[in-house]
């Protein structure tokens, strides 16, 4: 029986002299993970505020006897616990892989590999493979997630851009022809708008038709094509206020949304007489154009005049 008392006595002993031993680390390791989980979710206060302050108050009246390292250990694993929810669940596998890492690496330490070898060696390969394999699910779901983000500013772009675009397709001409008036003048009215009068008539042009609108005026880009198209314009003020689209010179495709616009028959007719007067400006060609999210209208195609 006495030695019964003493065996058991020694395994108190042990026990009392292995949680003094793990009694700070604990603590540190639970102030590490609730630092680091707060990081992550990006500052949440909610779990700090209730996880932490509260679990300390229970820890106070139900733990008096309990060691103060423990009852500040609790709470902080009760809020990092807490916090790692705002975060993605890989993240869990990152820091258990770390946490399991670093136990292995001490054991093997302290151990120098002389026992449990295959158990420390498996600790340090598991931990490294749980390290990996959560970083590369972290940064396919970072690299996801900036793909999702730069969908939704793309379809944002294309719904602004479809707003401004013009509703029909004589309304798109108009502007056109707008835009060669006002370079035609000095460029002050696009200007005023803090923008400049090429800019505004190639907005009106998708790249590819941009492309050829300059190829067919032997510029280098739609800039360069529309300033040599509004070098033509004789007459500004005319070539505005009397342009007309004949009706014929406008054709929908059965889509609907594809129309075919031949501004090589735009006409300049006098307003209120009849009296023959010279052509104020250029011809623009034969426009391609589709309705954009069934808003406004970009030229998707271009061909000159013959």
């Amino acid at each position: 029986m006495a030695e019964a008392g003493e065996r058991a006595a020694a395994r108190e002993r042990r026990r009392a002299a292995v949680e003094r031993g793990v009694r700070y680390p604990a603590l540190g390791l639970a102030l590490f993970l609730a630092l680091a989980a707060w990081w992550l979710s990006g500052w949440q206060m909610w779990p700090w505020l209730f996880g932490g302050v509260g679990g300390m108050v229970v820890m106070l009246l139900l733990g008096r006897g309990v060691p103060l390292a423990w009852r500040l250990t609790v709470p902080l694993l009760v809020v990092a616990v807490w916090l790692l929810t705002y975060v993605d669940p890989w993240w869990w596998v990152v820091i258990a892989g770390v946490i399991l890492f670093a136990a292995a690496m001490v054991a093997a330490v302290h151990l120098r590999l002389r026992t449990r070898r295959w158990q420390t060696l498996g600790a340090l390969a598991l931990g490294l493979a749980m390290v990996t394999a959560g970083s590369v699910m972290l940064a396919l779901n970072a690299a996801e997630e900036t793909r999702q983000t730069q969908d939704e500013l793309n379809a944002a772009h294309a719904e602004a851009v479809a707003r401004i675009l013009p509703r029909t397709p004589n309304a798109l001409v108009w502007n056109l022809v707008v835009r060669l008036s006002d370079q035609a003048t000095g460029g002050r009215q696009a200007a005023a708008s803090g923008t400049s009068a090429a800019a505004d008539f190639c907005f009106h042009f998708s790249p590819q038709a941009a492309d050829a609108f300059a190829t067919a005026r032997g510029a280098v880009d739609c800039p360069g094509a529309f300033l040599a198209l509004a070098a033509e314009v004789t007459n500004p003020h005319d070539y505005v206020t009397r342009l007309s689209v004949p009706g014929s010179a406008v054709r929908f495709e059965p889509d609907h949304i594809t129309s075919v616009v031949n501004a090589c028959r735009l006409e300049f007719g006098p307003v209120l007489d009849d009296t023959p007067t010279a052509t104020p400006g250029p011809q623009l060609g034969e426009l391609t154009l589709r309705q954009q999210l069934g808003q406004g209208h970009l030229v998707i195609g271009y061909r000159p005049c013959p």
